[in-house]
């Protein structure tokens, strides 16, 4: 019964995967504090990287700045704190033809150098900000924004998503896992949270996350874990990005 059951929900992977376009259940995805109208994103490479002087990135907008714009430069807003330039002239940079604010024109430069705020649990936002003069009148637009994170000493601009497939565990304590969002090769760990903030690792195999897409992993409760809800963290190994869902544990069911 048992090896039949575990068969039904290998051969379930594919079609969980299918349909895994689905908003996530529940995510850890934040959000700023900061007012902005931008209507697009902001690609910065790396996805993350160390919250010190270090950590050094570029930042290219996804959407361009009006036609009439003549320059553009990035801030880095956070709670709290005047707006930061990063990677580019105080003034305003020249943009180029395309209108695209991107900071590669001058190179890396690190996204929160020594002496910034770099508070943990905070919203900080990296903003597009372009340059318009009409008759001696300077107006400034935010066309593009995106949030980063810091967790344990780690920027990310990266946002996972998680699904529990089922949200309730049984006795046979495993259940199907799937993810996205985290950096691409990185292996992905689990932990499951109590009310009272304990925290207990749990085996997700496999868990290295795919680019761009879905991944499922088989997840395993330890039975030091007690039958009663739980908030299901995974975080990334080397961006630190964390993505959560609840879930239950009831081993009166045999499976869910």
């Amino acid at each position: 019964m048992k090896l039949r059951r575990l068969l039904a929900l290998t051969v379930a992977v594919p079609a969980a995967l299918a349909i895994a376009a689905v908003p996530a259940t529940a995510t850890d995805s934040g959000s700023s504090s900061a007012a902005t109208t931008a209507a697009g994103t902001v690609k910065v490479s790396s996805l993350y990287g160390p919250a010190d002087s270090t950590g050094k990135a570029t930042a290219r907008a996804g959407v361009p700045c009006a036609p009439e714009a003549t320059a553009f430069r990035f801030v880095v807003r956070s709670p709290d704190a005047i707006d930061r330039v990063f990677g580019g002239s105080f003034l305003g940079t020249p943009l180029a033809a395309d209108h695209v604010a991107d900071t590669s024109v001058v190179g890396p430069r690190a996204l929160f150098p020594i002496g910034s705020e770099t508070q943990e649990g905070v919203a900080h936002k990296l903003v597009t900000q372009c340059y318009t003069t009409v008759d001696g009148v300077l107006t400034i637009t935010e066309p593009a924004s995106v949030d980063v994170k810091i967790n344990n000493g780690v920027w990310s601009t990266l946002s996972p998503e998680t699904r529990a497939l089922p949200t309730k565990i049984g006795a046979l304590r495993f259940g199907l896992v799937l993810f996205r969002g985290f950096a691409p090769g990185e292996h992905v760990d689990g932990t499951v949270r109590a009310a009272d903030g304990t925290s207990t690792p749990v085996s997700l195999q496999p868990q290295i996350a795919p680019d761009g897409t879905w991944g499922g992993a088989l997840l395993t409760l330890p039975a030091t874990v007690a039958d009663g809800s739980y908030t299901l963290v995974l975080s990334g190994t080397n961006s630190k990005a964390t993505s959560s869902v609840a879930i239950t544990l009831d081993s009166s069911r045999l499976w869910w």
